[in-house]
């Protein structure tokens, strides 16, 4: 270990399941890699549908404290599940964080924030604001109130993304999330013709049993389409795909960090300034918000799977990179 960060640790408090999904968990799993690479031992206190998601990602059971009603907990309970760990980082990752515990964290250790959008003054109320998101310059944070870890050089890629060597393959994956909320999954295989390229339909490890078993069972149907249910090989898959279709979310940018054609999709709001940033950099269709567009605009997409890929523009070690930063801090 370091000696520079020899006794410091991290405590992360976010959130994941079937009602919040698993992009918080996904990029905090990423950033937790990071750390513990550089040498720093990171702990989570997260509600317990996380706590599994984390467990099946093979995070340890004593790095792992299970609060029930996760950021709707009473501040005093949280604090006092915080303070079990003694931290020199709190990070947070979550949308429905208070003010006052934030100000309650800061009074006991240094705090960073996964944010997205902006939708409030963050900066003004932690030590370190992360938002990777393209486009993440441009949203109004105000410089020197926190440190502004800024942009897709902070990508929080899982460790498998950081060294992949990306191939030219035959298949399209399509991934629609960790829960797909919206049931995107029975349309792409509805509308999936049977003279379109292969397709790859992977759905993550929240979609119920009994959806996966339909759809699988349904997709034998076609030549051209398949069904993965949450597999291990996932960042292999994509390293291998002719081209993505995802949601504007960490998927994304796994596919821009391999240098993949690209087409997006949104089914939560804080997806929809990503997808727009893709449109605006060219660096892949954005199709919009799910229900606003039908078979025929997914067709016309489909071209983009044959186009060369795009000049990779995010970095797939961002997480060492934003962690690095923290611990000059932390040091």
């Amino acid at each position: 270990m370091n000696s520079a960060v020899r006794g410091k640790s991290v405590l992360i408090l976010t959130h994941g399941g079937p009602s919040v999904g698993g992009g918080h968990i996904s990029r905090c799993f990423a950033l937790a890699e990071a750390f513990e690479e550089l040498g720093v031992p990171v702990f989570w206190l997260i509600n317990p549908e996380g706590a599994v998601l984390l467990r099946e990602k093979g995070v340890m059971a004593d790095s792992i404290a299970e609060l029930e009603g996760s950021f709707s907990s009473p501040i005093k309970i949280i604090l006092q599940a915080v303070e079990q760990f003694t931290p020199s980082l709190c990070l947070i990752d979550s949308y429905t964080h208070a003010s006052d515990l934030l100000a309650a964290l800061r009074r006991k250790c240094l705090l960073a924030i996964i944010d997205d959008e902006r939708s409030r003054p963050v900066e003004e109320e932690c030590d370190f604001v992360l938002n990777y998101n393209l486009g993440a310059e441009k949203i109004g944070y105000i410089p020197g109130r926190a440190e502004l870890l800024l942009g897709p050089c902070y990508a929080l890629l899982r460790r498998e993304f950081w060294d992949i060597t990306p191939e030219k393959g035959e298949s399209i994956l399509i991934l629609p999330g960790a829960s797909d909320p919206l049931n995107t999954g029975e349309t792409f295989l509805l509308w999936w013709k049977k003279e379109w390229a292969a397709a790859q339909l992977v759905l993550g490890p929240l979609v119920k049993k009994e959806r996966v078993d339909f759809l699988t069972s349904a997709a034998e149907e076609k030549d051209n389409f398949n069904v993965l249910f949450n597999p291990p090989n996932l960042p292999a898959l994509m390293a291998g795909a002719r081209a993505v279709i995802c949601t504007s979310s960490v998927s994304s940018y796994e596919a821009l960090a391999l240098g993949k054609p690209l087409a997006v999709f949104q089914v939560a709001e804080n997806q929809v300034s990503i997808g727009r940033e893709i449109a605006l950099q060219n660096l892949g269709k954005n199709l919009g918000f799910w229900g606003t567009w039908d078979q025929p605009e997914l067709q016309d997409t489909l071209f983009f799977s044959s186009c060369k890929p795009q000049k990779i523009r995010v970095n797939a070690g961002g997480a060492v990179e934003a962690a690095a930063a923290v611990l000059k801090r932390l040091g």
